[in-house]
């Protein structure tokens, strides 16, 4: 593994639990369409409601919530370690720019204005943070 896919990671997880976090929404508004019988209601004739349906959303809705927070732990803990493994590294510059980048998910450009440097010179300072980067 690179030192940049290393770095990315934290970057995937994210999108990963982003993406979990939309199919949870999507459900939770599938779910509020769905009336379940309640057991005061007397019916007249016909068959019951069968409220599997429901049931399973919920099953499902439970599953990617657990999943979700698993995943959003092994990023925390990633992040943390990604933290120390940077702090290692002796130019201030470099260090902001790869907690920036890697930990905060930032654009080159906002980095860019943070540093008050070119977009050049960001990209220099990140190759030579990547030459310093030492990870394990």
């Amino acid at each position: 593994m690179t030192k940049k896919e290393y770095l990315r990671q934290g970057y995937r997880m994210r999108k990963e639990i982003r993406s979990e976090e939309d199919m949870l929404k999507e459900l939770g508004e599938n779910l509020d369409g769905l009336q379940a019988l309640q057991n005061s209601e007397k019916l007249q004739g016909g068959p019951i409601k069968d409220d599997r349906r429901i049931i399973e959303k919920i099953d499902k809705i439970i599953k990617i919530e657990e999943e979700i927070k698993i995943k959003l732990l092994s990023l925390k803990s990633f992040q943390a370690k990604l933290y120390q493994e940077i702090e290692l590294i002796q130019d201030l510059n470099q260090r902001i720019l790869l907690k920036n980048r890697y930990i905060f998910n930032l654009t080159w450009e906002q980095i860019a204005e943070r540093l008050g440097y070119s977009m050049t010179q960001t990209h220099r300072i990140h190759r030579a943070a990547l030459g310093n980067f030492k990870f394990f």
